[in-house]
């Protein structure tokens, strides 16, 4: 047996026994001097021992991609399903994750060139105790991220399209956010209605209070204000703070002012005031409108408006009055007994002020929900506010 062939088993050893930096250094040397005489099997545990020592934990981007572009001409990418395990597919992921860390979704689309998603499995997997996302669907998600934040939006639409039919499962979700790329890919060419029918499917699944109100943005657009209304309801009445979709107020404006301009003047102050309370620039329209800061009061608009959009959002219910029969502190739910007698089951985050006590008068509203305990419909009652 000549030195070169003793070399190579000596690092297959020390491979074996996890001793990865001795297996590099014999097999660099063996490839630098022989490359034709590598087998397969050889190529495949020299990639091996280079994602071990260099990829799995590296400290260097440059270092990263010169490792990982070396294992894609040393191998070929492996039908994951067959083998189970596919350094080529392993090493790209490396990167593809790294970008994706990073916002850099431009460097993404040469590496996921790289891929075929065919050969990638299709098995969601566990790990550290919860089920992840399989190749293939990573895959995808990635792709579909890339090529929308790129603006390549035929291609986001191309390519989400393509894992929608050809996976039959998701995790996180998968699905809803393929379709909600779609939807924006499809709003950014101008076919708006191809986008509703996606954003409906989302919101089916989703409650995001920007996924609301992108729909109300396409129905303004679409010159349909009316029904602009029906979503930007639940975006303004969602619970993240205003500040974070301070946005949402200069959309109402826009839905408004053709129609209700004093209602349309509420929505741009508060949205004036919290985007000067902020980094955000202020829309030119809005900043034409030359609002004194000094004369508006955050606090109440958000009330007043918030009032308004309550109002609007149970336009075809009224008001219920009644007393607090019961309320359990520890679990923060009860149960409100209306003026008909109907007892109403209410929860302490729908409740307008700090503290519930038995026998407190309230007024409330009412929309359906679902009794997991009995395993059907039921009413709740929302927006309950305490009476003086």
């Amino acid at each position: 047996m000549n030195e070169f062939k003793k070399d190579l088993i000596t690092a297959y050893e020390f491979k074996t026994v996890g001793k990865n930096k001795q297996a590099l250094e014999i097999y660099e040397k063996c490839y630098k001097e022989h490359p034709e005489e590598f087998s397969f099997n050889q190529k495949n545990d020299y990639a091996w021992t280079i994602y071990k020592t260099r990829i799995a934990f590296f400290s260097d981007e440059d270092e990263l991609f010169e490792n990982v572009e070396f294992i894609t001409e040393l191998v070929e990418q492996r039908n994951f399903n067959k083998s189970g395990s596919c350094v080529y597919t392993s090493s790209i992921f490396k990167v593809l994750n790294h970008l994706k860390s990073q916002n850099d979704f431009a460097s993404m689309i040469p590496w996921l060139g790289k891929l075929d998603p065919d050969l990638l499995d299709e098995k969601p997997f566990r790990k550290y105790g919860r089920i992840n996302k399989s190749h293939r669907q990573q895959y995808y998600d990635w792709a579909s991220m890339a090529y929308y934040q790129n603006m390549e939006y035929e291609k986001c639409i191309e390519v989400s399209k393509t894992a929608l039919n050809s996976l039959k499962r998701f995790i996180d979700e998968g699905d809803t956010w393929l379709r909600w790329r779609i939807a924006k890919s499809l709003t950014e060419l101008g076919r708006l209605k191809e986008a509703l029918t996606y954003y409906e499917k989302v919101i089916e699944v989703r409650h995001d209070w920007y996924m609301y109100r992108d729909i109300a943005e396409i129905y303004l657009r679409l010159k349909k204000h009316w029904i602009s209304l029906d979503y930007l309801c639940p975006a303004i009445l969602s619970d993240e703070p205003n500040k974070v979709k301070a946005g949402i107020y200069y959309t109402c404006y826009k839905v408004f002012k053709s129609s209700n301009m004093p209602m349309a003047i509420k929505h741009a102050q508060l949205y004036y005031l919290l985007r000067s309370e902020s980094s955000y620039p202020v829309a030119y329209e809005i900043d034409e409108l030359n609002f004194d800061e000094t004369q508006l009061n955050r606090r109440e608009l958000e009330r007043e408006i918030r009032d308004l959009w309550i109002r609007y959002k149970f336009k075809n219910q009224k008001m219920q009055h009644g007393t607090v029969k019961s309320f359990n502190e520890e679990r923060k739910f009860g149960f409100i007994k209306a003026e008909n007698d109907d007892e109403i089951f209410f929860h302490k985050s729908e409740f307008e002020g700090e503290n519930v006590y038995i026998g407190q008068l309230v007024s409330f509203y009412t929309e359906e929900s679902f009794d997991k305990s009995k395993n059907r419909r039921s009413i709740k009652a929302v927006n309950v506010r305490g009476e003086q």
